[in-house]
């Protein structure tokens, strides 16, 4: 029998323990940064580019007088946090049987965290890799893959990326994702060795690689995904694959998440992760649910710029 709502409780310990959990596999609160909103759906403002119109004579002031009076113009988003939640049976004596380190409740939250979490990754990359949500973008091909170490011109790619971001919003990208076999590639590519043959002999670990991105592109985050899924139904074969596929993305990202700043997109979160549990007592078991209510909201696409199928 399901239970009432009134029948649950929840478990502070728990929840903070959700809240302070972090799986370095996922990126995406990193991607879009979180923001906490009062309602669970509502609108809000998206400013326009009056902030980059040359008024010429405008701002001057004659002595005695007025400033010019200036307005800017404002449209609406909007946002709709939706829950996500999931639950795990614990039994008493798989609690009973436990000792430290062992902790049969804890254990649940961070498997259902890893699910909500991976799910959330997922609906991110496919959003962030998608053309019609990233319009603007380029799909390389053959020996235009980065792949191709003979002809691709990867520093060219992405330096236009840049470039049309910076037209488009008067903004630079200041962040790039990659999954982690884009990031194997190209750090072995020629014009990177170039640029760095001497450098510890031309050899580049991962995290001097994402440093060299961020020194050459101006960037302040390089984001790797590593995270990978199983794509197959229950009680199938493992389908086991990558979150993050063979792309690369130039984003704007705004360093305090508000809803005047600039930026490519926000998490809303209008209720903090909450664990509660309730009694089952018919399984002789407590039952674990972690809620979690958000939007993985992409406020402007034109801070982004999509190299789609980077490498083959």
């Amino acid at each position: 029998m399901k239970p009432n709502l009134g029948d649950s409780k929840v478990d502070k310990i728990l929840s903070q323990f959700s809240i302070a959990y972090r799986n370095d596999n996922y990126i995406a609160e990193q991607i879009l940064p979180v923001l906490k909103v009062k309602e669970k759906s509502g609108k809000f403002a998206k400013y326009a580019k009056d902030n980059l119109r040359v008024y010429s004579d405008a701002t001057f002031r004659a002595p005695g007088t007025r400033a010019n009076d200036i307005d800017y113009s404002v449209s609406q988003g909007t946002y709709l946090c939706a829950e996500h939640a999931l639950e795990k049976r614990v039994p008493d004596e798989m609690v009973l049987n436990s000792d430290d380190p062992y902790d049969p409740k804890r254990d649940a939250v961070e498997f259902l965290m890893d699910l909500i979490w991976l799910n959330q990754e997922n609906a991110l990359a496919t959003t962030m890799t998608s053309t019609s949500i990233l319009t603007q973008n380029t799909t390389l091909s053959g020996t235009s893959q980065w792949d191709d170490y003979n002809n691709s011109d990867p520093f060219d790619d992405i330096a236009t990326g840049i470039e049309t971001v910076r037209s488009a919003t008067g903004k630079l990208p200041n962040s790039c994702v990659l999954s982690f076999d884009v990031m194997q590639k190209l750090k072995n590519h020629p014009d990177v060795r170039e640029q760095v043959k001497y450098t510890n002999g031309g050899q580049l670990s991962d995290g001097a690689f994402e440093s060299f991105l961020k020194g050459f592109f101006r960037l302040e985050n390089v984001y790797v995904g590593t995270a990978i899924k199983n794509s197959a139904d229950e009680g199938q074969s493992d389908s086991i694959g990558n979150v993050w596929n063979d792309d690369f993305v130039l984003f704007h990202k705004t360093s305090r998440p508000t809803m005047m700043a600039p930026t490519f997109g926000l998490t809303m979160t209008d209720v903090p992760r909450k664990v509660d549990m309730y009694r089952e007592e018919s399984h002789v078991s407590d039952v674990v649910r972690v809620r979690y209510s958000y939007d993985q909201n992409i406020i402007d696409p034109a801070m982004a710029y999509l190299i789609k199928s980077a490498t083959s």
